[in-house]
């Protein structure tokens, strides 16, 4: 059995390999679910949902894309959320890339990393492309130092690294899963998605000012620096 930390508001997110609901270890029998093997991955978190699969690793591999096992969330938001970074503000800014980050092999970020994991920009976007979630917050900031949410408009496209100023959408934004949309309009300092400045602490952004070198993690000016993990339905 393989233990993995409580993330907020999930008392199952993490125990894996017991099956019942309670999530699945790839490879195990899991009656149909798709993603249980590499060999028959699912191409989205969605199609594991809507199988009946639950909290785990599975087997992704989406459209044109290499497979990777990655960790999904089935149980909060309506589930079908693919784990796709783990930030971690130890290593400060290295989740500030169109890149992988310490991807190694077939393996995904895990909610257990204790160094920043992301999958390449390209690979979530293909993720969201092909998924069957037609909802409006499709992204989802997850900050567990402020014990706060972001979801992101389903407008919006991947791109990590560049100031959120070149895709408006990246800074429509809600505090809840498909709730009231903010237009938060674009900032040059905030980077990927989110915002770091405007909102007294509402909201908070992928990352704020990477120049400055030493804006670790997640980032709001009222807030400071938080772990988190950025998921995608």
């Amino acid at each position: 059995m393989l233990i993995y930390p409580t993330i907020k508001m999930s008392p199952l997110l993490g125990l894996q390999g017991s099956g019942g609901g309670l999530g699945y270890l790839a490879g195990s029998s899991g009656g149909g679910i798709p993603g249980l093997d590499q060999s028959d991955p699912a191409s989205h978190g969605m199609e594991i949902k809507e199988a009946g699969g639950g909290d785990g690793l599975y087997w992704i591999k989406p459209p044109g894309q290499s497979v990777y096992q990655m960790y999904v969330d089935n149980t909060r938001n309506g589930g079908g959320w693919v784990l796709c970074a783990s930030v971690r503000t130890s290593t400060c800014q290295d989740h500030v890339t169109t890149g992988a980050v310490r991807i190694s092999g077939t393996t995904g970020p895990r909610p257990a990393n204790t160094d920043t994991t992301k999958m390449i920009d390209s690979w979530m976007q293909a993720l969201r492309n092909g998924s069957t979630y037609s909802g409006s917050t499709a992204y989802w900031m997850e900050a567990t130092g402020f014990n706060k949410d972001v979801f992101i408009s389903t407008a919006a496209t991947v791109q990590l690294e560049q100031s959120a100023e070149n895709d408006n959408n990246r800074t429509i934004i809600s505090s809840t899963f498909e709730g009231t949309l903010s237009d938060r309009a674009p900032n040059g300092g905030t980077r990927g998605f989110g915002d770091h400045h405007t909102s007294s602490g509402t909201y908070f952004a992928w990352a704020r000012h990477p120049e400055s070198g030493n804006n670790c993690g997640f980032r709001e000016d009222t807030n400071g620096a938080s772990n988190g993990y950025l998921w995608i339905k």
